[in-house]
């Protein structure tokens, strides 16, 4: 291990790009990177928020203190400490800066840079980078995020009033509950009377109210999401060789990912949860999929990333609507759909009595 720290680094002429680290915005900028690393990672900034101008802006692309570092990990990208007036007028491009001292400049600098790149971040990263996939900063990476809007919640159509199907539900069977069934010295979820099959008493039981994320309703001005800074989305991740990619339009992210301190961070509470889960878009599941595929991903989803020491473990959270999955209503299978009867003997196959004769 101590050998190949030691190893000098070196880079090919032909893919050798230098960067520049700029203390200001704890970032670094190269002009005419390349590789093709480069075509999902860095931006050029507009002229409003270029902290060097309109010179070169063009040819000048900035690297975020994840993504500069990444860069500098695998020895893709020779960053230099910036040089002096007197440095720079010679033509010195500054120091190469090693590997410790992009660790110390890139990490943890919380006092003057808000929000800084933490360890846990960077590992989440870095691990997900390496398995090929496309990682941008959320819009909520320090602070609240983007005010709710209308992708947040379930589209508004004709379900209201009576014609809302858990309404409707619970009025046609409130009232044949009423008028068919005995009434009943206790007050029981399911009155006594003749009932032919299972169904009729499930559907009974479901007239109990369930929690249900495709009834939540727009409020009338935009608010702005009540998140805890220990559960925020930091990421948008989208998978590897994704058709639908665009640096300059990313689109829908593939999976919104939470970094969690696992050490510093107590298990999350179910207000924290929902506040994390308000700030996801409305997605719910696919209406023919199956049923245990609709439960797993829900209306709402995001993916913890929990950071323990270094070593991460994804957890995925859905706001599931069990009370709108009825298991009652799939149709059973008959006996032997699984396998045939007891003429096709074991796996389907052909009994004994298929083989040669005993005898005359």
């Amino acid at each position: 291990m101590h050998n190949a720290l030691a190893f000098q680094r070196i880079h090919q002429p032909k893919h050798h790009t230098i960067a520049t680290y700029h203390p200001e915005t704890n970032m670094a900028y190269a002009y005419n990177p390349k590789g093709p690393l480069f075509t999902k990672m860095g931006q050029i900034l507009p002229l409003n928020e270029d902290p060097l101008g309109n010179e070169r802006r063009g040819h000048r692309l900035w690297l975020l203190p994840e993504e500069a570092l990444y860069l500098l990990e695998r020895g893709t990208l020779d960053i230099r400490w910036p040089p002096s007036e007197e440095e720079a007028a010679a033509g010195d491009m500054g120091l190469p800066m090693s590997l410790q001292g992009g660790h110390a400049v890139f990490i943890g600098d919380e006092v003057t840079h808000g929000g800084a790149l933490t360890y846990e971040r960077y590992s989440v990263f870095s691990a997900l980078k390496r398995q090929g996939y496309t990682v941008l900063r959320a819009p909520s990476w320090n602070g609240p995020g983007l005010p709710l809007s209308e992708k947040h919640y379930p589209s508004r159509t004709s379900d209201v009033g009576l014609l809302h199907p858990s309404r409707l539900w619970k009025a046609l069977f409130a009232t044949s509950a009423t008028n068919n069934g005995v009434a009943s010295d206790e007050d029981s979820l399911v009155t006594p009377g003749l009932y032919r099959n299972y169904n009729d008493i499930y559907r009974r039981l479901a007239l109990i109210d369930f929690h249900d994320s495709s009834a939540a309703r727009q409020p009338t001005s935009p608010e702005t999401p009540a998140s805890d800074p220990a559960f925020r989305i930091t990421y948008h991740v989208y998978k590897p060789g994704s058709t639908t990619y665009k640096k300059s339009d990313p689109g829908p992210p593939d999976f919104r990912i939470a970094v969690v301190n696992g050490r510093e961070t107590p298990v999350p509470t179910l207000e924290q949860l929902s506040s994390l889960l308000e700030t996801t878009p409305y997605d719910p599941p696919m209406e023919h999929a199956q049923l245990y595929g609709k439960l797993r991903w829900g209306y709402k989803n995001i993916v913890l990333a929990i950071v323990d020491q270094g070593v991460t473990s994804y957890l995925r959270i859905a706001d599931s609507v069990f009370g709108k999955e009825r298991i009652y209503e799939r149709a059973s299978k008959g006996p032997g759909a699984k396998r045939g009867g007891r003429g096709g003997g074991r796996g389907g196959r052909g009994g004994r009595g298929g083989g040669r004769g005993r005898g005359k």
